[in-house]
């Protein structure tokens, strides 16, 4: 029976948009998705799923999608067949590598193929065979540090103990709004419904974030509202605090190593020291470190807030510390290592300290370049990028800097973007290649692997073909290697089957199949042994040692650094200088969300900048204005909204917006790019990680009209 004459069935699939995959239901009527809903019978997220994972299907439907792979030629796009677009691609990458050496092609791989199986490895296969030393991925922009932090402290980029929220009598969430954005390198699929259940039995919920976010509450607990990008000072303050007060765990001695270090860092760092230079009292910090030292268990998670600061990685350390001193980790109600489908920790097992070289650019970690070093690496590198490959990505937008990054782009004499859109950064490409969505490509919640609060897996079959002549990730770059003469998976006698065996083989550990999750109930298997403590320790420390490294010998030159920055961050704030800081909604996720419709009504229509009614009044702007926001790096012109959550000093707007002229919606109410305002060169990332400094931008406000402020009573 053709598509167009089946019969409407319903699909069991589940999203691809974050981390907790939640279940889905989609409805198909000839051959069409016609509805989506979240999945009531699903095993783990039970009936839950959040505004994009339902707006997915908007995605999915959108007139303004790339369905054909496209040419420009001038400026002009040509639609081409698929194998014209894979020869011409082929043609011109070999000419750029016969001209300027493989080191001249670089790649930039977005946020979205992290939830795509198969994509990474499709890539990484095509692009070592290509020759290439420069890779640029999202990762930079958001998570880089909590690999580089738990590699140093574990042994193993793969180790991210997560909060047993479900048994934990206190629980510290720093830089996470999980109401809105669902949590980070945590798979649950309605984090907040779980908080809001643990404060119910009487657990103390604290968040800390520059501003009263819409997680904070009397369902759940309060918010701590600390000066932007000062945690990793809070955090050594309740270390030092637990080890003057009720004192290490007697474990430290046991299964530590360098926690006389540790303790002689966190001796300069007194709740009183510390105080104001992240802006909460002394007796408050003494208070929540007390009470996390001293109630049976505590646990502790931390989130883009704190990883896109100067000392993401730092700051996770003294996660992971906070933790283990108070007897936590791996401990029922602490943080405790997910182990899913596949025990992952050997497979991230690094030397840290071996994984940093004297780059072009300055210091800085092996692995995924800075994103904030593209254009330098394009315009003011000795062996320039000529070339750049674009993955599910909008780095354009996504990467501090837009103005130059605009002109390094259009310098290349190459880009070809793969995306479901011809998004801002697709404007500059010479080829657009269309790629499928999450309903149109069979997968396994694979990101979730070694996060999940209820460790399962699931197969999905693709819920329909592939529209018009989109083509999956792997398919695509398969494709590529194929014509440029390398090993490709369309040599294989069953290509299918050549892809997934990676997949199968992981299953093996856990005595299942490929093909035996694929005929389980919904495609799903869980995993009831997947969250228990007590076999961290012994199993999954990758240390050759077997002890955890409470102050690794290569943060020396980093924490040496922090007295200085202490002294800096206190005299900024008593001078009244504003911070900025990016807020999340639950109507948008990063720039490919830009163009949905659904998400865009009523007021909707632009990223205003939240000011606090303090700092409004001191600048003489009102609700409603327009302002000039200026950084040392760049300018927008930018809406004012007051918001009393903000804390004073604090301005905060909405990152993924800005013009695209592929996407009407996202043309038509474009708001602002932020990330003009951000850091980026040399200097702008940390180089313990190449995280990118992303947030507590020191800025400017000047208005460009006024009008009364009004301050209503109450």
């Amino acid at each position: 029976m053709s598509d167009a004459l089946e019969i409407k069935r319903e699909v069991s699939t589940f999203c691809r948009v974050c981390e907790p995959a939640c279940g889905l239901v989609a409805t198909v009527d000839g051959g069409q998705i016609v509805h989506v809903r979240a999945d009531d019978d699903h095993p783990v997220s039970k009936g839950f799923a959040c505004t994009k994972g339902i707006a997915s299907l908007d995605i999915h439907r959108d007139p303004d999608r790339l369905n054909h792979p496209q040419h420009r030629v001038g400026d002009r796009w040509e639609r081409v067949t698929w194998d014209d677009a894979i020869s011409g691609v082929a043609s011109e990458l070999r000419g750029v590598i016969e001209r300027h050496g493989p080191q001249a092609v670089a790649a930039y791989v977005g946020n979205p193929s992290a939830f795509n199986t198969l994509a990474g490895p499709a890539t990484g296969s095509f692009f070592a065979q290509l020759g290439m030393s420069r890779y640029f991925s999202s990762g930079t922009q958001d998570c880089a540090n909590k690999f580089a932090g738990s590699e140093a402290v574990f042994g193993s980029s793969t180790i991210h103990p997560i909060p047993d929220i479900a048994n934990t009598d206190a629980l510290l969430v720093l830089g996470a709004n999980p109401r809105v954005s669902k949590g980070s390198f945590i798979s649950i699929s309605n984090m907040y419904r779980e908080i809001m259940q643990a404060s119910a039995r009487g657990a103390t919920i604290w968040f800390v974030n520059p501003r009263r976010t819409e997680s904070s509450g009397e369902r759940t607990g309060e918010t701590l509202q600390i000066v932007p990008g000062t945690d990793v000072f809070l955090l050594a303050a309740l270390i030092h605090e637990i080890d003057a007060g009720p004192g290490f765990d007697r474990c430290v001695d046991g299964r530590g190593k360098h926690v006389d270090e540790l303790r002689a860092f966190v001796a300069g760092y007194s709740a009183d020291t510390v105080a104001p230079i992240v802006g909460i009292d002394a007796a408050t910090i003494r208070d929540v470190a007390t009470t996390f030292a001293t109630v049976p268990r505590a646990a502790v998670h931390m989130s883009t807030g704190v990883n896109m600061g100067r000392h993401g990685t730092l700051a996770y350390w003294l996660v992971h510390m906070l933790s283990f001193v108070t007897g936590n980790l791996d401990r029922e109600g602490g943080n405790v290592l997910s182990v899913g489908f596949y025990a992952s920790a050997k497979a991230g097992r690094r030397d840290y300290g071996a994984g940093f070289v004297d780059g072009e650019f300055g210091p800085m970690r092996r692995g995924s370049l800075p994103g904030t070093l593209l254009a330098d690496h394009i315009l003011d590198s000795e062996s320039p990028v000529k070339a750049l490959i674009v993955l599910a990505g909008n780095p354009l937008f996504t990467i501090g800097g837009e103005e130059r990054l605009r002109e390094a782009f259009e310098s290349l004499e190459l880009i070809v973007c793969v995306d479901l859109y011809r998004n801002a950064t697709g404007d500059l490409a010479h080829w657009l290649l269309p790629s499928t969505d999450m309903f149109e490509r069979p997968d396994i919640n694979i990101t979730g692997l070694g996060l999940q609060s209820e460790p399962w897996i699931q197969w999905t079959d693709a819920v329909v073909e592939p529209h018009a002549e989109r083509r999956e990730e792997w398919r695509i770059f398969a494709a590529l290697a194929k014509e440029m003469g390398f090993r490709s998976p369309l040599d294989a006698d069953d290509p299918e089957t050549e892809v997934w065996a990676r997949t199968d083989h992981m299953l093996t550990g856990r005595g299942l199949s490929l093909d035996e999750v694929r005929a389980a109930p919904k495609g799903t298997v869980k995993f009831e042994d997947g969250l228990a403590a007590g076999e961290f320790y012994d199993r999954h420390l990758q240390h050759a040692d077997g002890r955890v490294d409470c102050c690794p010998d290569a943060f020396g030159p980093s924490i040496a650094a922090l007295a200085d920055e202490a002294v800096a961050a206190s005299d900024a704030s008593a001078s009244g200088e504003l911070r900025l800081i990016s807020r999340r909604d639950t109507r948008m996720h990063n720039s490919w969300f830009s163009n949905v419709e659904s998400l865009k009504r009523g007021t909707r229509s632009n990223n205003p900048l939240d000011v606090h009614v303090d700092d409004a009044t001191r600048l003489g702007v009102g609700d409603g204005d327009r302002v000039v926001v200026r950084s040392d790096w760049g300018e927008i012109e930018a809406t004012v909204r007051l918001d009393d959550a903000v804390r004073p000093g604090v301005v905060a707007i909405e990152h993924g917006w800005g013009r695209q002229s592929g996407m009407r919606l996202a043309n038509d109410k474009p708001g602002v790019n932020v990330n003009r305002l951000l850091p980026s060169g040399p200097g702008s990332f940390d180089p313990l990680s190449n995280q990118a400094w992303m947030t507590g931008i020191p800025v400017t406000i000047s208005p460009l009209t006024i009008s009364p402020v009004t301050i209503s009573a109450g």
